[in-house]
């Protein structure tokens, strides 16, 4: 584990391993310590998929805290809380989400199973039996980078040109599944659709996914759902 100054308001713990479920979890027990402990000093923690990065407020350490180097001051925190952070238990089932894979809802699979030389049923099993977990949050209010897709589904191109891609476009990115959660204008690779929101700015509770959360997705009909305000994408 590496930690180092990020600026003069933040320390970064880089735990250097490969993405994962347990590096994931680390990342989030540490979190939790932080939180548990209420330093008024710290003022925002932000986890990536192999780092974190906490902020904390140099002047009120100086001033009100008593403490000469803000910066030594976290590095030493930092390092004496290693062997104190444990793992929650993963008790909860994946959290499941129905897509409807191809067609208009997910423009770009037809020309991906070429590139992937497979058949939309293989496509679909692959998919759908890839046991999921949100490795990051980003890009947009809720938006889940899924780590876990089966190997044999990792692409190394984008979808060429940029095209419109509305909320709930289930894309794919190298290694990675995501879910947009907003109107947006890209070149991933969509590859399905699910009407189910994944960010709600009128709902304390503002996003349905969290990090480290298990993710499943169930292949569905477009009729076996409530499609609500579907978009298709445009080019």
């Amino acid at each position: 584990m590496k930690i180092y100054s990020q600026g003069d308001q933040a320390i970064v713990v880089s735990i250097e391993k490969e993405v994962s479920k347990d590096l994931t979890d680390d990342l989030l027990a540490l979190k939790t310590y932080l939180v548990n402990k209420n330093y008024p000093f710290i003022t925002e923690i932000v986890p990536t998929e192999s780092d974190m990065m906490i902020c904390y407020d140099a002047r009120d350490m100086i001033k009100h805290h008593n403490i000469k180097s803000p910066f030594l001051y976290m590095k030493a925190l930092l390092q004496s809380v290693q062997l104190e952070i444990k793992h929650v238990e993963e008790t909860s089932e994946p959290i499941q989400i129905p897509v409807v894979y191809g067609g208009e809802f997910g423009p770009d699979l037809a020309s991906l199973l070429k590139y992937y030389k497979m058949g939309f049923d293989k496509f679909v099993k692959l998919h759908t039996n890839s046991n999921f977990f949100v490795s990051m949050m980003g890009y947009s209010p809720g938006f889940p980078y899924l780590t876990g897709m089966d190997k044999r589904l990792f692409v190394n191109h984008t979808g060429g040109k940029k095209a419109f891609i509305p909320a709930g476009s289930v894309i794919i990115e190298g290694k990675k599944t995501g879910i947009t959660t907003i109107d947006t204008y890209g070149d991933w690779l969509v590859i399905g659709y699910t009407p189910v929101e994944l960010f709600n700015p009128h709902q304390t509770d503002f996003t349905t996914l969290k990090l480290g959360d298990n993710v499943q997705f169930k292949a569905m009909t477009a009729e076996a759902l409530d499609l609500g305000g579907f978009k298709p994408c445009q080019s």
